[in-house]
């Protein structure tokens, strides 16, 4: 049989059902965070192009990296290149609790902005699935 209404009063007045209450507090906002903590992108099928351009002062190109993936069940999901070091990458994700039933298809862009000097042929982007080489064309 379940409490009264008057011990149940009584009970969320004491201190155990204060530390009670602190401590589901606590592990929701370890859930959320987990929950929208940035992890290796999971997408499906994703696909990877790289183009470099010349940089408008001359002397080096500029990087642009694209990647393309879809998800079902679809999390509210936000994917995002990470720079690690010179012509490495990791494609990123944020997520949420929120899931739809469709397959949806989202996609990642990534430019340096200005010319990078040792700049190669490939560059290497890293993912749930492993690392990726991903040959750098001329635009």
């Amino acid at each position: 049989m379940g409490k009264s209404k008057k011990q149940t009063k009584a009970f969320t007045q004491t201190k155990e059902s204060e530390l009670l209450l602190k401590r589901y507090r606590e592990d929701a906002t370890a859930l959320f965070k987990e929950l929208n903590a940035p992890v290796l992108a999971k997408a499906n099928d994703i696909e990877y192009r790289a183009f470099k351009r010349p940089y408008v002062g001359g002397g080096s190109d500029v990087l642009i990296i694209l990647a393309n993936g879809w998800y079902y069940p679809t999390p509210e999901v936000k994917l995002y290149f990470e720079s690690t070091g010179t012509n490495e990458f990791k494609l990123m994700q944020n997520n949420s609790s929120a899931g739809f039933f469709l397959a949806t298809y989202h996609s990642a862009q990534w430019t340096s902005g200005a010319g990078l000097i040792n700049l190669g042929a490939s560059i290497t982007v890293e993912d749930a699935y492993g690392k990726h080489t991903v040959k750098v064309e001329s635009l």
